[in-house]
C-alpha cells in the first residue's frame, strides 16, 4: 500500500503537480504515482520474475483535484508462483508506505521504512512474533542523489537484481502499462512470455 491525500492536498509544487496530473506527461495518476513502489518491489522480491498477467481498476474520487487522472488504483499482478496486489491512492487521510509479504509458515509486515515485523504461525490464527527496529541506510544508499552521485561516479556497480536498475524498471514499467490498458479497458492484461 502506498498512498496519501493527493498531491494537491499536500501541497506539492505547482511544475510537479502539472506533471503529475498530466495523462500525456505522467501516464496516469495514483497508478503510476504509487503502482510503481509495489510494482518495482515485486519485481525485486521475484528476482525478475515476468508476471503472466496484470489486472487493474481505477478510480476518480476527487476529480474538482484530478480531473484529468485517476486517484484511486488496485493492481493484481498474477506470476507462477506468487500473487500481488498493489493499492495506490491519492485519497488516504495518513500517508502511508507499507508491505505484507506472506509465505507457506508465517509473514512479514513493513510497516513503515524502519519498523519490520515478522509472524510465525502457531495455529489457526496464533503466531509468534518478532519485531526489529532497522537502522538508517548508511551514506550513499540514505538517500537518492547521493545513491545516483556515486552510481554515475562508479563508486556503486548496480547489478542487475537490483531495485535502481534498469531490468527491473523496464519490467516495472511493463507491468504498468499493462495495468493503465487494463484499467482502460476493463480486462485482465496477459504478458507475453519469452
Amino acid at each position: 500500500r502506498d498512498g496519501h491525500k493527493g498531491p494537491l492536498k499536500i501541497g506539492i509544487n505547482k511544475e510537479f503537480l502539472n506533471w503529475l496530473t498530466d495523462p500525456a506527461q505522467n501516464g496516469a495518476g495514483a497508478l503510476m504515482d504509487f503502482g510503481c513502489y509495489g510494482a518495482n518491489l515485486a519485481t525485486w522480491l521475484l528476482r525478475g520474475a515476468k508476471p503472466v498477467s496484470v489486472t487493474a481498476v481505477t478510480h476518480q474520487l476527487q476529480p474538482q483535484n484530478n480531473p484529468l487522472v485517476d486517484d484511486e488504483a488496485t493492481i493484481i499482478i498474477n506470476y507462477d508462483t506468487a500473487q500481488v496486489i498493489i493499492q495506490a491512492s491519492w485519497n488516504w487521510p495518513i500517508g502511508r508506505k507499507d508491505m505484507e509479504v506472506y509465505g507457506l509458515t508465517g509473514a512479514l509486515y513493513a510497516d513503515n521504512a524502519n519498523t519490520l515485523r515478522r509472524r510465525v504461525a502457531t495455529g489457526y490464527d496464533s503466531f509468534t512474533e518478532e519485531k526489529k527496529e532497522l537502522p538508517p541506510l548508511p551514506s550513499p544508499l540514505h538517500s537518492p542523489f547521493e545513491y545516483l552521485s556515486a552510481v554515475l561516479r562508479q563508486r556503486i556497480v548496480v547489478a542487475n537484481t537490483d531495485l535502481s536498475s534498469l531490468s527491473n524498471n523496464m519490467l516495472v514499467m511493463e507491468i504498468l502499462d499493462a495495468a493503465m490498458q487494463s484499467a482502460r479497458i476493463g480486462k485482465t492484461i496477459y504478458l507475453r512470455q519469452q
